[in-house]
C-alpha cells in the first residue's frame, strides 16, 4: 500500500516539476536565469510557508536539520549554476541529457546507504526512464559536431550538475524522516530563494521587478514546482527513494509534451520513442 502512495506521489512530483520547467521557458528568455530562480523562490517559498501553517501538527522543528535541509538546498543550487554555466558554454543537446541523467546516482545512493532493494523488473523499469530522459533531450546532431573532451563543450559542468542533483535528491530523505515532508519542501525552497538572491547580489546584475506578465508566468513556474518538490517529499517518506525519483525525473515527458501543445514545438522522432519508453517504464514499475 505505501509503495502505491509513493508511485502516485512520485507521478505527481513528475507533473509538477515537467510543468514547472516547460513553463519556466518564457520568463527565463526574458528576464535571465537567476532573476527567475529568485522571484520564483519568493512564490514557492510563500505557497509553501502556507502549507507549514496549515499542517504545522506534522511538523517537527529542528534547528540541526533545517541547517541540513539548507545544505541539501546548496547542493542542488550549486547544481542549478553548474548546469546554466554548461548551457552557457556547450550545446543544449549534449548537455542537457547529461545533466537529466541524475537519477541514476539518486539510485545508486539509495540502493548504497538506505539499502533500498530492487527487483529485476525494477531495474528494468528505471533503465527504460532514463534512456527515455537521455533521448528525449539528446540531438545527435550536436553530439557529432561537440568535441567531449574539449572544456569548451560544457560537458564537464553538465556532469557536474548530474551527480550534485543526483546526491540532493538522494538526500532529501534524511530531513524528510524528521522535519516532515512540508516544512523540508519549505526550507529547501527558500533555501533556493536566499543563494539566487545573494548571487544576483554579488554578481551586480540587481533584482530588477518583473513585468506582470512575467510574474504571472513565474507564479505558475513556482506553483507547480513547489507542488513537485511537496509530492516528491511525501513519496519519499512513505516508499523507496529510488522509485519515487525514478517516476518524478520523468518530468522531461510532461515538459515536451507541454511545449508541442503550448509552444507548438515539433516533435521529433526520437523523442516519440523515448516517450514510448518513459511510459512502458512507468507502466511496469508502477504494476509489477
Amino acid at each position: 500500500m505505501e509503495l502505491s502512495i509513493g508511485i502516485i506521489f512520485g507521478l505527481a512530483a513528475m507533473v509538477g516539476y515537467g510543468l514547472s520547467t516547460a513553463i519556466a521557458q518564457v520568463p527565463v528568455k526574458s528576464i535571465g536565469s537567476l532573476r527567475a530562480v529568485f522571484f520564483r523562490g519568493i512564490f514557492a517559498s510563500s505557497i509553501l510557508s502556507v502549507g507549514v501553517l496549515f499542517f504545522w501538527n506534522e511538523c517537527i522543528f529542528s534547528p540541526v536539520y533545517v541547517l541540513l535541509a539548507l545544505a541539501i538546498s546548496f547542493v542542488g543550487y550549486v547544481g542549478l549554476i553548474s548546469f546554466y554555466k554548461a548551457l552557457k558554454i556547450g550545446v543544449v543537446g549534449v548537455v542537457t541529457p547529461i545533466a537529466n541523467s541524475s537519477i541514476v546516482f539518486t539510485v545508486l545512493l539509495s540502493v548504497l546507504f538506505f539499502a533500498e532493494s530492487l527487483g529485476f523488473v525494477q531495474v528494468f523499469s528505471i533503465g527504460l526512464i532514463v534512456c527515455g530522459i537521455v533521448l528525449i533531450s539528446v540531438d545527435f546532431r550536436d553530439l557529432r559536431n561537440s568535441c567531449v573532451f574539449d572544456k569548451s563543450s560544457g560537458i564537464v559542468y553538465a556532469v557536474v550538475s548530474c551527480f550534485l542533483w543526483g546526491c540532493a535528491f538522494f538526500l532529501f530523505k534524511i530531513p524528510v524522516n524528521v522535519l516532515g515532508p512540508v516544512l523540508t519542501s519549505f526550507v529547501i525552497e527558500a533555501g533556493n530563494m536566499i543563494y539566487s538572491g545573494m548571487s544576483l547580489k554579488f554578481s551586480g546584475k540587481g533584482f530588477g521587478f518583473p513585468s506582470r506578465k512575467n510574474m504571472k508566468y513565474l507564479f505558475f513556474v513556482a506553483l507547480f514546482g513547489a507542488l513537485g518538490t511537496l509530492a516528491f517529499n511525501y513519496g519519499i517518506g512513505v516508499a523507496d527513494v529510488s522509485i519515487v525519483a525514478a517516476l518524478a525525473f520523468a518530468n522531461p515527458l510532461v515538459a515536451a509534451l507541454y511545449a508541442k501543445f503550448a509552444y507548438k514545438e515539433k516533435l521529433r522522432g526520437l523523442q516519440y520513442c523515448a516517450m514510448v519508453l518513459i511510459l512502458a517504464g512507468i507502466v511496469l514499475i508502477s504494476y509489477f
